[in-house]
C-alpha cells in the first residue's frame, strides 16, 4: 500500500498513520479489511450453515430436545471448557430441556474423554445424547465405547487439532471446514454458534460474556470472530448488564474497567484454579446462578484457592529455574524437564512462565498412575503439537494447538522423547531463532501526539494473541522519576504523557544520568480525578554506551558477603576465547575503563558483542558483557562468568551460580582506589547508622535503593556514601538484608572490623 492511501485511510478512521501502517502490516492491507477490523460486528461472523457438519449437529439436538431425550454435557475442566458447558447448560435449561453436565477431575479422570468416567455417567444419569465440549475429536476409541457399549448417541463439538482417524459420530470442529470459514474458535466459541444455531442470534447474544472470557483465557488468535466475541463480550462485562457471578468475581480482584489482560491474568487464572487443584464442577454455579450467597461462597473459594495456585506454581517455578541450571542453552531449543511428584494441576502454568523466562518451548511432565503426562507451551512461531506429533511413536496420547499441548508418556521413553523433540525443531529452526530480542512497533520520535496515539491504540483492542499490543521505542538521556509512595515504582510525569515503571526504584539514579538510552514501553489511555492522560508502562530499557556514573555502587555490594574463594585467574585472551560463540559467557565490569577496553578487544575478535548494560534480557544467557548489574539474578544458567574486575568478595557470585557454572577472575584491575572519595570516616560511619536505626524502626524498607530515599529524610547523605556505609554495616552484620531490612541489636562489631572499609581505605 503506498504512503498517500496509508495518509487518507488515517485521516478516515481518525487514526495515527503508524498505527495503518502496522495495520497493514498484519494483513489488512484494505479500506475493507480496516475497517471489519476496527470497527467489528457480529453481522459479520462466520455464516454457521457454511460450517462442515454444523447442520448435522443442530438437526440432531433439536431432534433431542423435541423429543424430551436425556442429554448430557461432558467437558474440559480448563476455564475454556466450564465456560463452553455453561453456555450450553445455561440455554438447555432455558428451554426446559433435560440436561445434566460433568467435568471431569483432573487428578482422577484425565483430559477428555474417560471409558471410566463414562461409565458412571451413563449409570448416573441414563442420558440418550453426549454432548462434548472443548474435547473429544481424538477420542475415537471412548466415542466407539459410549456407542457400543454404554449406548449413548454422540455429539463431538471441539477446536484442537484432528487425528489421522475421527471419531465416529457427529462433529462440529471449526478445524474441519475451509478457508472461507473463521476456523480458530476457542471451545466456548464452538458453544455459543450452537446455541445460535439453535435459538438464533437472540438467545447467542446472551452468552458473549461468557464466550469473552474463555476466548481470552484460551490463548486462540483474537483476530476475525474472536475478535468480535471478546469487544462484544468485553461491552457487556463492563456495563449494568453483566451477569451476576462474574460482576462479583471481577469485584473482588479488579478495579477499574476490563481488558483482556485482565482476563488473562486475573479473570481466567482464577477459574482456572478450581480445575487445577480440586474439581472444576465447582465453578459453573459461578455462570448458572444468581443466588447471592452461593455466589459469594464460590467467589471466596475461588480465590482462596488462586492464592494456594499462585503459592504452588512459585515453589514449582523456583524448582524448575533450578533445574535449568544445569541444562545446554547453546543445544538445545526446547526445555524439558520432569519430576514424580510435582503437581498435574500447574504444569501448564509453570511451563508458560518458563516459555516467558527462555523464549523458547518447554514441556514439564510429572507422574500421573502408571505413567508421566503433562503440559508444553510454544513461542510464536513453533506449531508445538506439530513438533509432538512427530514424536507420537514415543507417546500413550496426546493433543492441543499451535500454542499449547498436552501428552502422556512411560516414563521410559522421556529421555528420547526430549532427545527427538529437540531434534526435529533444530530440523527447522537455528538456534539464532531463540535469542532473546526486544521488539517495538513504533518509533517516538515519528509520533506526533503521545495522546492522540494512546487513543488510535485504545481502537486496536482487545489484544492477545494474533493480535499484539503496540510497543514503543524512545530514546532518552536524563530522566528525572520520582518515588511512587513507599513503593519500589517510579513515575516521570512529561508534558504530554506519564512514565510509569514497576519495581524501577533501583534504576532511578540511572535513569536520571545523561547516558543516552532507549526505553520500551507500551502506551495506554489512563484515567486519575477525571482526567484521561495517555500512560506508557515501561517494560525494559537497553543502553549502548555506558557512562562512569554509579558503578561502583553495585560493586561494592559484592562485599557484604565474606569467604570467597572460588575465583579462577584468567589472562585477557583465555577470556575472550571463552565468549565465542552465542550463549553461555557473561563477562561482568564495574570500571569503565575496563569495560570500554574489553569490549574494543572482544570487537576485534569476533566483531560484534552481545551488549546487555544494566539491563537483562531475562534469563537466557546469551553472551554479553554487563557492566555494573543491579542483579546477579540468571547467572545461574551462564557455563562461563567472567569477572572483569576483582570483586571487594566472590562469594555473591558463587552464592549465584550454578553448580557447574565456573567463575573466572581477570586480576587486571584495582578499582578501589575510586572509591575512596566516597567512603565516610569512622564518625560519619556512627551518624548514618544512627539515621539509619531510626528509619528501620519506622519504616518497612526492601531494597538499597528504596533505603536510600528514604534515609534522605534522616540524614543528608549522598547516594554512593549511603550504599557504602550500607554495605559496610551489612559485612559486619549489624544491617541483615533479606526479604526485609533490620538492624540486628544482637551484633556487636567495631567499625574497625570491616574487610570491605579496610580495602578501600587502603587501595593504592
Amino acid at each position: 500500500m503506498e504512503q498517500r492511501e496509508i495518509v487518507q485511510l488515517a485521516k478516515e478512521f481518525s487514526i495515527d498513520k503508524k498505527l495503518i501502517e502496522i495495520l497493514v502490516n498484519r494483513g489488512y492491507d484494505d479500506r475493507d479489511k480496516l475497517y471489519k477490523f476496527l470497527y467489528p460486528s457480529l453481522d459479520d461472523l462466520t455464516d454457521i450453515h457454511k460450517y462442515t457438519g454444523f447442520d448435522e449437529v443442530i438437526e440432531r439436538i433439536k431432534y433431542a430436545i423435541n423429543n424430551n431425550e436425556k442429554i448430557l454435557i461432558y467437558g474440559d475442566y480448563d476455564c475454556d471448557g466450564v465456560c463452553g458447558v455453561s453456555i450450553l447448560y445455561n440455554y438447555f435449561k432455558s428451554i426446559g430441556a433435560d440436561v445434566n453436565c460433568f467435568l471431569p477431575n483432573r487428578h482422577t479422570d484425565g483430559y477428555g474423554l474417560s471409558v471410566e468416567a463414562l461409565e458412571r455417567l451413563a449409570e448416573e444419569y441414563l442420558s440418550d445424547l453426549l454432548i462434548t465440549v472443548d474435547c473429544g475429536i481424538t477420542g475415537v476409541e471412548e466415542v466407539e465405547y459410549a456407542r457400543e457399549v454404554l449406548g449413548f448417541d454422540v455429539i463431538i463439538t471441539d477446536h484442537h487439532e484432528m487425528g489421522e482417524v475421527l471419531p465416529d459420530c457427529l462433529i462440529f470442529n471449526p478445524k474441519m471446514s475451509g478457508e472461507d470459514c473463521f476456523r480458530d474458535l476457542c471451545g466456548a466459541g464452538v458453544a455459543l454458534r450452537i446455541v445460535e444455531g439453535l435459538g438464533g442470534e437472540k438467545e447467542r447474544d446472551k452468552y458473549l460474556d461468557i464466550a469473552a472470557i474463555a476466548t481470552v483465557a484460551d490463548v486462540v488468535p483474537l483476530v476475525g470472530d474472536n475478535r468480535i466475541i471478546t469487544q462484544a463480550g468485553l461491552k457487556i462485562i463492563n456495563s449494568f448488564n453483566v451477569r451476576r457471578g462474574i460482576k462479583k468475581l471481577i469485584t473482588s480482584c479488579i478495579k477499574n474497567e476490563v481488558t483482556a489482560y485482565d482476563i488473562g491474568f486475573k479473570i481466567a487464572p482464577r477459574i482456572n484454579s478450581l480445575g487445577r487443584l480440586s474439581d472444576a464442577n465447582r465453578v459453573l454455579d459461578l455462570f448458572c446462578t444468581d443466588d447471592n450467597f452461593l455466589l459469594d461462597t464460590i467467589v471466596n473459594e475461588i480465590n482462596d484457592s488462586n492464592s494456594k495456585r499462585m503459592e504452588l506454581t512459585n515453589d514449582l517455578t523456583e524448582m524448575c529455574l533450578d533445574m535449568l541450571k544445569e541444562f545446554d542453552f547453546e543445544n538445545c531449543p526446547v526445555i524439558v524437564l520432569h519430576n514424580p511428584y510435582w503437581d498435574d494441576g500447574i504444569l501448564g502454568i509453570v511451563a508458560s512462565r518458563i516459555t516467558d523466562t527462555f523464549k523458547r518451548p518447554s514441556v514439564l511432565l510429572t507422574k500421573s498412575g502408571d505413567c508421566f503426562k503433562g503440559s508444553g507451551r510454544s513461542v510464536n512461531g513453533i506449531d508445538i503439537r506439530k513438533y509432538v506429533a512427530k514424536c507420537g511413536d514415543l507417546l500413550i496420547k496426546f493433543g492441543g494447538h499451535t500454542m499449547a499441548c498436552g501428552l502422556s508418556i512411560d516414563q521410559k521413553n522421556i529421555e528420547q522423547f526430549n532427545k527427538k523433540l529437540n531434534e526435529y525443531v533444530l530440523q527447522d529452526f537455528s538456534m539464532d531463532y531463540f535469542m532473546p530480542k526486544i521488539k517495538y512497533d513504533v518509533d517516538m520520535k515519528d509520533v506526533d501526539s503521545a495522546m492522540d496515539m494512546a487513543r488510535g491504540i485504545k481502537m486496536l483492542e482487545p489484544f492477545g494473541e494474533g493480535n499484539p499490543s503496540i510497543r514503543f521505542k524512545e530514546e532518552i538521556g536524563s530522566l528525572d522519576f520520582s518515588q511512587m509512595g513507599a513503593t519500589s515504582h517510579i513515575v516521570s510525569k512529561r508534558p504530554d504523557k506519564e512514565l510509569l515503571m514497576f519495581g524501577g526504584l533501583k534504576y532511578k539514579e540511572f535513569l536520571a544520568s545523561k547516558t543516552p538510552k532507549d526505553i520500551y514501553y507500551a502506551l495506554t489511555l489512563a484515567e486519575y480525578n477525571n482526567k484521561v492522560y495517555a500512560q506508557g508502562k515501561i517494560g525494559a530499557f537497553v543502553c549502548e554506551e555506558v557512562e562512569e556514573q554509579g558503578d561502583f555502587v553495585d560493586y561494592v555490594m559484592t562485599g557484604i558477603a565474606t569467604g570467597g574463594n572460588k575465583l579462577e585467574l584468567i589472562d585477557i585472551d583465555g577470556a575472550i576465547k571463552l565468549g565465542n560463540n552465542s550463549y553461555s559467557t557473561c563477562y561482568i565490569a564495574y570500571s569503565i575503563d575496563t569495560y570500554n577496553d574489553f569490549l574494543e578487544k572482544y570487537i576485534n575478535k569476533y566483531g560484534k558483542l552481545l551488549t546487555c548494560n544494566r539491563v537483562s534480557y531475562g534469563y537466557t544467557p546469551v553472551t554479553k558483557i554487563i557492566f555494573a548489574p543491579t542483579t546477579l539474578n540468571g547467572l545461574g544458567y551462564y557455563k562461563n562468568i567472567v569477572l572483569l574486575d576483582n570483586p571487594l568478595d566472590s562469594k555473591v557470585f558463587e552464592n549465584a551460580v550454578g553448580k557447574s557454572c565456573k567463575l573466572y577472575c581477570v586480576d587486571n584491575s584495582n578499582i578501589c582506589g575510586k572509591i575512596q572519595p566516597y567512603l565516610p570516616s569512622y564518625k560519619r560511619l556512627g551518624e548514618i547508622f544512627l539515621a539509619l536505626k531510626r528509619l528501620l524502626s519506622e519504616k518497612a524498607v526492601c531494597s538499597v535503593s528504596e533505603m536510600y530515599y528514604a534515609l534522605k529524610r534522616y540524614i543528608d547523605a549522598g547516594y554512593e556514601e549511603a550504599v557504602l556505609s550500607a554495605a559496610i554495616f551489612a559485612e559486619l552484620g549489624i544491617l541483615k538484608i533479606s526479604d526485609k531490612f533490620y538492624i540486628d541489636a544482637s551484633v556487636k562489631k567495631k567499625l574497625e572490623d570491616s574487610v570491605i572499609y579496610a580495602k578501600i581505605k587502603n587501595a593504592l
